[in-house]
């Protein structure tokens, strides 16, 4: 029966071996037919990556994004070529009696410790106990209505004067020329737009934006839009990636209240993640409750293997 230590067993294993005093080695059986596909996802020489392997590398990944990673070959590829490095170098490592160095074994028992702590904690906030978290949505909506209110938007037209086929200098030229003639006749800024500007859009949408939320457009543009504050009025040339850009603002809606059967679906969703959190952390603390205790002269012991007899230099804990 051929035998293998995967790396992704190595950990756990030595861990628990070491912590319950018993035998130092040990061996991992695995499928005596390495191309049943029933048991193993791949293989590379010894490393032999199984079917519940790729399931517990698939599993660290947030569920809300698991099935469009997996959906992505190449991404999957990457991840079982990694594995099955990490494993091959391992195997090495194993054949080179490099897990005897108490140094590495102490390392791999913390990992295997984190990776119990990390997955005991989180199937713990999976598992809090229910809790009506409809009512503590609408009860946080009645305290924090500011929470709940739409983003600022606006209405704007503007006049793009790019710098892909001119200096930054002759569209900057341009761009104050149009603005002149635009605050010269506001009523020209529609002619202005369909003579001057580059925006390609402006076949369609003759360079008006409509109900555009705040953050959608690029920041210096969207910077200069919403700090303006009379409808009508007409930009400074606002330099952008695309060019130069003078900005008329049409309308400014200012943030509404939502309703809560608006807002229901993710309020809800956001109280259930912040009772888990919050069960999560309470049950942390319950059991860091009890100090941590450093017996007489452990830290003088580890300091000495550093900085010697002469501890002068070294620092005070």
């Amino acid at each position: 029966m051929s035998i293998l230590k995967p790396a992704l067993a190595i950990s756990l294993v030595y861990a628990f071996s070491v912590l319950n005093a018993q035998a130092e080695e040990f061996v991992l059986e695995v499928p005596a037919d390495k191309n049943n596909p029933e048991e193993v996802f791949a293989y590379q020489g010894d490393a032999v990556l199984t079917q519940v392997g790729i399931d517990a590398a698939f599993s660290k990944i947030p569920e809300e994004h698991r099935l469009l990673f997996i959906r992505d070959g190449a991404q999957v590829d990457r991840l079982v070529r990694n594995l099955m490095k990490t494993q091959v170098i391992a195997l090495d490592a194993l054949e080179n009696g490099l897990a005897d160095d108490p140094l590495v074994r102490e390392r791999m028992i913390q990992a295997a410790y984190k990776e119990l702590a990390e997955a005991w904690v989180a199937q713990l906030a999976e598992n809090a106990p229910a809790a009506d978290f409809e009512a503590l949505a609408y009860e946080d909506y009645v305290a924090n209505p500011e929470k709940y209110q739409s983003r600022p938007f606006v209405d704007v037209t503007h006049i793009l004067i790019s710098t892909q086929n001119r200096s930054n200098d002759l569209a900057l030229e341009l761009s104050e020329s149009v603005r002149e003639m635009a605050l010269n006749d506001p009523e020209s800024f529609e002619a202005l737009v369909m003579e001057y500007s580059d925006d390609p859009a402006k076949v369609q949408n003759q360079g008006s934006y409509k109900r555009v939320e705040q953050g959608q457009m690029a920041p210096e543009f969207d910077k200069v839009a919403f700090e303006m504050t009379e409808e009508g009025s007409i930009s400074r040339s606002v330099k952008t990636d695309y060019g130069y850009h003078v900005i008329r603002l049409d309308k400014r809606y200012a943030p509404r209240q939502k309703s809560f059967e608006e807002v229901q679906v993710e309020a809800v969703a956001t109280m259930e993640q912040r009772h888990r959190a919050n069960y999560q952390e309470r049950y942390v603390k319950g059991l860091l409750a009890e100090g941590i205790v450093l017996p007489e002269g452990s830290v003088q012991v580890m300091l000495k293997r550093y900085f010697g007899e002469n501890l002068e230099n070294a620092p005070q804990y």
